[in-house]
C-alpha cells in the first residue's frame, strides 16, 4: 500500500481524539482509484480516471450512532469529523442498545491476488483491445447501430481501526470488461451483451469482473467473441417471439446468477429482515421466524455466501467492520437457514457477524452487502438437461427484471433464447420473459449443472441504500432446469 503508513497514522490519530463517553468507535481511511476506458462504434476512445481519499468515522454513545466523513486529513479536518460524529450520537439522546457481538481485535495486512497490475498497462494497449472488439462486432453488417466496448479497473487501499484494538490494512484490485451491441432494422431493436448483461442505462461498467489484474480482461476474449455477439443481435431482429405458454425453462449459468441475486441475495440480508433497510430492494419474505423451517426450493438446491473464493469479485480479507471473510450457508437442501449480516444486525438476532458489512467508499456507512452468492452444483449438465427435455426453452443473459417488495413475485427478461424440441435446441427466440413466485420457482428445479460447469460471474452494479451505495458482488452458478414455468407473458 503506497500510502499505508500515512493512512495508518491518520486512523490511529482519529481514535486518539475520541472522548471518554464513546462506547465504541471505528474509522476507515480509504483511497479509491478507478479507471474506465470506453470505445464505441465510429467514435474516439474515452478515458475516465478518479482518485479519492478520505475517512469515515462511526461512534457509539449511549446506544446511539454518530457518523461523519471528510476528505480533509489535516488536524483541523480530524477535529471536525470527530466533533460531528460525536455530536450526532449525543444529540440522539441515549437510551438505545446496540449489541455488537464479540470484540474485533485483529491486526493484519491483506492484499487481493493479481498477476498483472492493470494500472501499469499502457492506455494504448487497452484502447487497442477495445478497438479490435468494436471492429470485429461491426463486421455483422449495417443493421448494427451501436457498439460499446469497455474496461474498468478499481483499487481500494484501506485502513480500518477501532477502539477494541483492531488495525487492518487491505488492498483490493478489481478488473473487468465487456461488450454491448444494439442492432435495429427500423422497426425493432435487439441487444446482445458479453460476457453478461447489465442495465441499459449504465454506460461502461458492463461485462464480467473479478478481484484480479489485467489478466482477467485478457481471459474474457472480447475481440474473439465480438463478431458472434453482433451476429446474434442481428439474427434476433428476424427471430420469432418467445411463445406464451407454461413450459420447461432451462436457464444458463449467466441468467441464473441474476435470479439468485434477487431471490436469495437481497432477501437474506439481515438488516432487511429486521426492517432497518428497505430502500430500493424492499422488504423480504425471509423473516426471522422462518429461518430453519421455510421451504425455499427443491431438495437439490443449496446456496451460500462466500467471501473467500480466490479471484471472485465479492471476495476480500476483512469486511468494513474488521470481521474476517467467511462462508455462510443461506439455503440447505431447499430450506432457508441463514443470513448475511454485519455486527449490529447479527447482534440483534443473537448471532455473530458473518462478515458482510461493506461501505461504498470512505464517505458511506457500512451496510449488509452480498459477497459471492453461490449455488452448490448438482449432478447434471446443460447438455443432459436439454437432451432430457421434450419441449421447453433455453434462456440466457439478463435483460431486465421486476420483483415485488417482499422479493416473491418476479418477472425476468433475457436477451436471447432458443426453443427446445425433442431434446435438441431449435430456433432462436427473441424477447424471452418468464415469471413466477420465488419458492414455487425454486421448488420446480429438477436439475442443476455439475461442478465442471460452475462459474463465478462478477457483477459491479448491486444497488442498495439511500444515499445510494453500489457494491461489487459475485455469483457462482451452474445451468438449471425448472418445470411448469410461465414464459412469454
Amino acid at each position: 500500500m503506497s500510502d499505508s503508513p500515512v493512512m495508518r497514522d491518520t486512523a490511529e490519530a482519529v481514535l486518539g481524539l475520541l472522548p471518554t463517553d464513546v462506547q465504541y468507535g471505528d474509522v476507515r481511511v480509504v483511497r479509491r482509484t478507478h479507471e474506465q476506458v470506453l470505445v464505441e462504434l465510429d467514435g474516439p476512445g474515452e478515458v475516465g480516471y478518479d482518485d479519492s481519499t478520505g475517512l469515515g468515522l462511526r461512534v457509539l454513545i449511549g446506544g446511539q450512532w454518530g457518523f461523519a466523513a471528510t476528505h480533509r486529513l489535516d488536524r483541523r479536518g480530524l477535529d471536525a469529523v470527530v466533533a460531528q460524529a460525536v455530536g450526532q450520537a449525543r444529540a440522539a439522546g441515549g437510551g438505545g442498545r446496540v449489541a455488537l457481538g464479540s470484540p474485533v481485535t485483529t491486526r493484519d495486512r491483506w492484499s487481493s491476488p493479481m498477476q498483472v497490475d492493470p494500472f501499469t498497462v499502457p492506455l494504448s494497449s487497452k484502447l487497442d483491445l477495445l478497438a479490435a472488439a468494436v471492429k470485429e462486432a461491426s463486421t455483422a453488417g449495417p443493421l448494427v447501430q451501436q457498439i460499446e466496448a469497455s474496461v474498468d479497473f478499481y483499487r481500494d487501499e484501506k485502513v480500518f481501526a477501532n477502539t477494541e484494538g483492531a488495525l487492518i490494512e487491505q488492498t483490493l484490485t478489481e478488473s473487468g470488461g465487456g461488450l454491448m451491441v444494439n442492432a435495429s432494422d427500423g422497426d425493432d431493436l435487439q441487444r446482445r451483451s458479453f460476457p453478461q448483461g447489465v442495465p441499459r442505462q449504465i454506460r461502461g461498467q458492463r461485462g464480467d469482473f473479478a478481484t484480479a489484474g489485467y489478466e482477467h480482461v485478457i481471459s474474457l476474449g472480447l475481440d474473439r467473441e465480438a463478431a458472434r455477439i453482433a451476429s446474434e443481435a442481428v439474427a434476433l431482429l428476424s427471430a420469432p417471439q418467445c411463445p406464451d405458454e407454461i413450459t420447461t425453462l432451462i436457464a444458463g449459468s449467466n441468467q441464473l446468477a441474476m435470479v439468485l441475486h434477487e431471490c436469495a441475495g437481497h432477501p437474506m440480508e439481515a438488516d432487511r429482515a429486521l426492517g432497518t433497510e428497505v430502500s430500493l430492494a424492499g422488504g423480504t419474505y425471509a423473516t426471522p421466524e422462518r429461518r430453519g423451517n421455510f421451504r425455499w426450493g427443491s431438495d437439490i438446491v443449496s446456496a451460500y455466501a462466500d467471501a473467500t473464493i480466490p479471484g471472485a469479485l465479492g471476495s476480500f480479507g476483512y469486511d468494513d467492520e474488521g470481521v474476517p471473510a467467511q462462508r455462510t450457508q443461506l439455503v440447505k437442501d431447499g430450506i432457508f437457514v441463514g443470513y448475511m449480516s454485519g455486527r449490529e444486525s447479527a447482534g440483534a438476532l443473537g448471532l455473530e457477524s458473518t462478515g458482510q458489512a461493506k461501505a461504498d467508499g470512505w464517505h458511506r456507512l457500512p451496510l449488509v452487502r452480498m459477497t459471492n452468492i453461490c449455488l452448490e452444483p448438482g449432478e447434471s449438465s446443460l447438455a443432459e438437461m436439454i437432451a432430457g427435455t421434450k419441449r421447453g426453452i433455453f434462456v440466457d443473459t439478463n435483460r431486465g427484471f421486476s420483483i415485488d417488495d417482499q422479493r416473491m413475485n418476479f418477472r425476468f427478461g433475457t436477451e436471447i433464447g432458443w426453443e427446445i424440441r425433442d431434446g435438441k435446441l431449435g430456433r432462436m427466440l427473441k424477447n424471452c420473459t418468464y415469471q413466477s413466485v420465488t419458492p414455487q420457482f425454486w421448488a420446480s428445479l429438477d436439475a442443476l449443472g455439475g461442478p465442471d460447469e460452475w462459474k463465478v460471474h462478477g457483477v459491479p452494479s448491486c444497488n442498495k441504500g439511500e444515499p445510494l451505495q453500489v457494491a461489487h458482488v459475485g455469483h457462482g452458478t451452474v445451468p438449471g432446469r425448472f418445470q411448469n414455468v410461465q414464459v412469454g407473458r
